[in-house]
């Protein structure tokens, strides 16, 4: 009900630094926490929805030197006779463009320079005689290729992040790239190895570009770069440059968006697009400049082994037409990438995959507003559920969280369908459950202290109703105090000092005596949705519409003192058997009641280290006060004008009295309650009210001779109250002797209350 200063603090912290860890982990991604819960969406995505193939299917094919081929033709590197036999029936299967994926870096085996040196260190004694003249007459096949590649629309590759153990140069930049709104440099990582293509076979074909960059062993391959910075320089990807080579193209246009003032939320800085100038094709990228790739299946892409060219096997027509990637997949080892679509690809494969896309036009972007959305949505509704979690029960929180993540996950879903837009919800959906969870457990920890504390408090003050309500909603009870309107009412016993002194010596029979009292009384009050506020000796403390709401308090604390008269009985009838047991006299007990309403102080009250609920104000000091006094006006039950005045004419209420307190000067009337609204209607009980209106007439204007003779009548009506009329004859005659003044209209002062 009151947590530490510490536990506040750290209910209020640890939610929102859920919100700030996951914006830092979207503005910066440290280790990639970021960006592997977006890899994991999209690529669910792409296996949900396949890229589709374009009207005229695939445009590239892909030719692989697998495994069947390496049991038939050797594993690669081949000798460049082998390779020339390939490339030389890809161009007359009619091949609009073909790329070699894979550099070729080392010079051919069975070239007559590397035959001789391979023969060199043998022993000069042998009879080699005619080896060199013969191997002189073996043709150059480098030269051939290289012939082949200047006839032919190709394009050569080389590797970026690959060490050149041998032939390093500076690739051959075919076509230039001209940057536009920026350095494309700034957003790209730089490499300072690669291998690269021989420079001869560079010079003779059409272009040169990077192949997929060097990755990590099982590292998912999801992007493909279509520009590579080599220490510096930038070169185009081969995808790009095969492109240009068959199109017709003349060079590069690589777009950066930059904001013009330094910061939008529409526009995230980095590359945006890659031209190919002199074509109408434009591959966009993401912000480092790689092209998502977005894989189809099987129907999507086109693949030949490049055995079956070589034996002839081979559909002329599935080549004809379309740019002829040739790449590796297995040469003695695995050659294969993860992709999303959760197939292993070959780089020559991923590059074909990379053609389609970028003449088809199918494109996987974040535009550049979706990151500054994604954080705004992080934190708007991060506060939002935190904000629900808090104020309302955990299952509403949940509820929320739960529409919040569904609507991030289909608008999401909705995007990538119709726009083929990649926004994340993944962080927000992890950022808002775990903040949900994070302020549910802090608010659960707090509500067990609170239901510790409601259940010390009132488990034996409240009904087991009233309680599980309390329970079920802890902050009706406020730590802070609060103004209500209740009625108290205040039970104690007379006589009981006098029979108390027979059972001292008894402390067993002493406490039966008053759980006797008070377990009759208890049920009464809870019964009537009373809270029993406290014992104190042998007087019972209760009060109605607090904590829980109780409508008509007043006539609930009416009805429940009516009652308890009528259940002293049973009481009386134990101590007249006891006292019958014992040949003592029996000394019949009855009851002090003292009733008012009006408004009090509840809340947490005490030292800080033991809070302890109460209910404070005037309606408990006033109806305590009638209780004391209750025995000098003679009735059980005397009732403060608050809850007359609340319960109207219900019940057979008799004005008694003019009390006055420094608080009310004037005084305020309390009256006895005789009776419920059935005795209210009875003409002997206005009889005696009737009569009762003279004495108070005749004893406020201090007609004293006039008052005794009221009063006098009054002893002989039904119902009359001896006790008070002794009473009040007693005051007539001390203010016969001293007069209380011109000005006194009747009260009585009872002094500080």
């Amino acid at each position: 009900m009151n947590p530490t200063p510490a536990f506040r603090r750290l209910s209020a912290i640890l939610p929102g630094l859920v919100l700030v860890l996951s914006l830092a982990v979207s503005i910066y991604d440290p280790q990639g926490a970021g960006s592997y819960l977006r890899n994991q969406v999209f690529d669910l995505y792409q296996r949900i929805l396949p890229r589709e193939a374009g009207p005229e299917g695939p445009h590239a094919v892909y030719i692989d030197i697998d495994a069947e081929t390496a049991k038939t033709y050797g594993a690669w590197p081949w000798p460049r006779k082998r390779l020339d036999d390939l490339a030389s029936r890809v161009k007359n299967a009619g091949a609009e463009a073909i790329l070699i994926d894979m550099p070729l870096a080392d010079r051919d085996p069975t070239s007559t320079a590397e035959l001789m040196r391979l023969w060199a260190p043998l022993q000069t004694e042998r009879n080699l005689d005619g080896l060199g003249s013969s191997l002189t007459r073996v043709p150059n096949y480098d030269r051939q290729l290289t012939a082949l590649l200047a006839s032919t629309p190709s394009v050569v590759s080389f590797v970026p992040g690959k060490t050149a153990f041998q032939n390093a140069h500076d690739p051959l930049r075919r076509a230039a790239i001209t940057p536009q709104g920026g350095d494309p440099r700034h957003y790209m990582n730089a490499v300072d190895t690669w291998r690269a293509t021989l420079p001869a076979f560079e010079a003779a074909a059409k272009g040169n570009g990077a192949t997929l960059p060097d990755t990590a062993p099982g590292k998912t391959v999801r992007g493909l770069p279509m520009l590579a910075n080599l220490d510096g320089a930038l070169y185009p990807s081969n995808v790009l440059e095969v492109l240009r080579v068959a199109k017709g193209g003349t060079g590069f246009t690589a777009r950066v968006a930059t904001p013009d003032n330094g910061f939008s939320f529409e526009i995230e800085p980095g590359i945006e697009s890659i031209a190919i100038e002199g074509t109408s094709l434009a591959a966009q990228t993401l912000k480092d400049g790689s092209l998502a790739l977005y894989f189809g299946n099987e129907t999507t892409r086109s693949r030949l082994s490049a055995g079956s060219i070589l034996s002839g096997r081979a559909d002329p027509a599935a080549v004809t037409g379309r740019i002829a990637v040739i790449g590796v997949s297995a040469n003695g080892s695995d050659r294969m990438y993860q992709t999303p679509a959760g197939t292993r690809l070959a780089s020559g494969a991923i590059a074909a995959n990379a053609i389609d896309q970028i003449l088809d036009g199918h494109f996987l972007t974040r535009p550049g507003w979706v990151s500054a959305a994604e954080q705004l949505f992080i934190l708007v509704a991060g506060v939002l559920v935190i904000l629900v979690v808090r104020r309302f029960r955990f299952r509403w929180g949940i509820a929320l969280t739960l529409v919040l993540v569904a609507g991030a996950g289909y608008g999401s879903w909705w995007a990538f369908e119709n726009y083929r837009w990649l926004i994340d919800p993944a962080l927000a959906s992890v950022t808002l459950i775990a903040a949900a969870f994070t302020c549910a457990l802090m608010t659960r920890l707090h509500t067990e202290d609170e239901i510790r504390f409601i259940e010390t408090q009132f488990s034996r003050r409240l009904s087991s109703a009233g309680l599980a309500k309390v329970k079920a909603n802890p902050r009706i009870i406020q730590a802070e105090g609060s103004l209500r309107d209740v009625t108290s009412v205040v039970v104690g016993l007379r006589g009981f000092n006098i029979i108390s002194d027979r059972y001292l010596e008894d402390p067993t029979a002493y406490a039966d005596i008053l759980n006797r009292f008070f377990s009759p009384m208890t049920k009464i009050v809870q019964d009537r949705n009373g809270m029993v506020d406290r014992t104190v000796g042998d007087a019972l403390y209760a009060v109605w519409n607090a904590p829980l709401d109780a409508g008509d308090h007043a006539s609930k604390g009416c009805d429940a003192a009516l009652r308890m008269v009528e259940n002293l009985e049973a009481l009386n009838e134990f101590l007249e058997e006891d006292a019958r047991r014992q040949h003592l006299s029996h000394v019949p007990l009855s009851l002090s009641i003292g009733i008012d309403t009006g408004t009090a102080i509840t809340g947490n009250m005490g030292a800080v280290q033991r809070f302890d609920y109460g209910v404070l104000g005037e309606p408990v000091s006033f109806a305590a006060y009638l209780q004391k006094n209750a025995r000098h006006y003679g009735p059980a039950i005397i009732v403060g004008e608050g809850t007359q005045r609340a319960v109207g004419d219900r019940y057979a209420l008799l004005e008694i009295d003019l009390v006055s307190t420094p608080r009310h000067p004037e005084g305020r009337r309390v009256f006895a309650l005789l009776g419920d609204p059935i005795m209210r209607a009875n003409p002997k009980f206005r009889a005696l009210q009737e009569a009762h209106t003279l004495i108070f007439s005749a004893y406020r204007n201090q007609r004293w001779a006039e008052a005794r003779a009221a009063i006098t009548e009054c002893r002989k009506l039904n119902g009359a109250i001896p006790t008070l009329y002794d009473f009040y004859e007693a005051r007539i005659a001390a203010y016969e002797t001293n007069p209380p003044g011109e000005h006194w209209n009747g009260a009585f002062f009872a002094g500080r209350i």
